[in-house]
C-alpha cells in the first residue's frame, strides 16, 4: 500500500499527528478509580467535517454530566491548525450541523486556539490541558 493512502480517514496530515500525540490523553490520569481499577476521565473521538476544514473533535463528560468539545482542523484560509472549545453534551459526535458553539465561532476566525504548520504536537498539549482541566475543574 502506498503511504498517501495509509491511514487516510479524509483529515489532513496535520490532524492525523495532532491526534496520534493525543493518545497519551486518552485516559485522564488524575481520574483514576481506584475502587475500579479504571479512568473514568476517558476521551472519545470522531470526525470533523466543515467542507475545506477536515479534523477531528475529542469529547470528555464529567461525572456531573458536562461534555467538553474541541474540534481541530487545518483552517482553510492557512496552513494554522486551529482549535474550538465548547460546552455541549450529545451521545453521539458533534458535528458542524449540530454543534452550538455559543459565543466562539461566530466567524470563520473566531477560534479558540491556533498554532501555525508543523506545529501538531503543541495544538495536542494544548488540546490535553484543556481536557485534563476541564476534568478537574468538574470532579464533583
Amino acid at each position: 500500500m502506498k503511504l498517501e493512502n495509509y491511514l487516510q480517514d479524509g483529515a489532513h496530515p496535520q490532524e492525523r499527528a495532532v491526534l496520534a500525540f493525543l493518545h497519551r490523553y486518552s485516559d485522564i490520569e488524575s481520574s483514576w478509580n481506584d475502587e475500579h481499577k479504571r479512568y473514568d476521565g476517558q476521551v472519545d473521538v470522531g470526525r470533523w467535517e466543515n467542507c475545506r476544514e477536515q479534523g477531528y473533535v475529542v469529547s470528555i463528560r464529567s461525572k456531573n454530566c458536562k461534555q467538553l468539545n474541541i474540534a481541530f482542523f487545518e483552517h482553510r484560509n492557512s496552513d494554522s491548525i486551529c482549535a474550538i472549545v465548547w460546552e455541549q453534551s450529545s451521545i453521539n459526535t458533534l458535528t458542524i450541523d449540530n454543534a452550538e458553539f455559543g459565543e466562539v465561532y461566530k466567524t470563520k476566525h473566531d477560534v479558540s486556539h491556533e498554532v501555525g504548520y508543523g506545529e501538531a504536537y503543541e495544538m495536542s498539549e494544548w488540546i490535553g490541558e484543556q481536557l485534563t482541566n476541564f476534568w478537574n475543574n468538574n470532579i464533583k
